[in-house]
């Protein structure tokens, strides 16, 4: 795998619209913009179920985005806030590689399946979390363009 520069931040939070509040009057960063994902990914497989619940607010900065996930519901992120509390959860690269070649080496290094894996209806990948977590401290978005 080579990775580039990193194009996007993930950060779970407890209160998305109060984090968007800090980050526009406090830090200068935004616009913002919100989206509730639970309508998207309910017809979407997620780690074999169905479903994400979050609430999200994505900034689009100079060949970067920062993502901020709210959970709205149980799952993964859900999960992550109990366990860890709010912060950095994800972080993605540019990158040649395929999505496949990134799942595969990141098992072979983990010997983990990804974090979190969203397929299409159809059974076609969309976004994973390849998971490096204990060997490295991050979780690898990858997507298929």
């Amino acid at each position: 795998m080579k990775m580039g520069k990193i194009i996007h931040l993930g950060i779970v939070v407890e209160d998305v619209e109060k984090a968007v509040e800090i980050y526009e009057t406090v830090l200068g960063i935004g616009p913002w913009e919100f989206k509730d994902d639970r309508e998207f990914f309910a017809r979407m497989q997620v780690n074999g179920g169905h479903g994400l619940n979050i609430k999200t607010a994505m900034y689009y900065g100079d060949g970067y985005e920062i993502e901020l996930v709210m959970p709205t519901g149980e799952g993964v992120y859900a999960d992550w806030l109990r366990e860890k509390g709010p912060g950095l959860h994800h972080i993605k690269f540019e990158t040649n590689d395929s999505y496949r070649a990134i799942i595969e080496t990141s098992k072979k290094v983990s010997g983990r399946p990804p974090y979190l894996k969203v397929e299409w209806p159809d059974g076609r990948p969309l976004v994973a979390y390849a998971d490096l977590l204990k060997e490295t401290g991050l979780l690898i978005e990858v997507s298929v363009p």
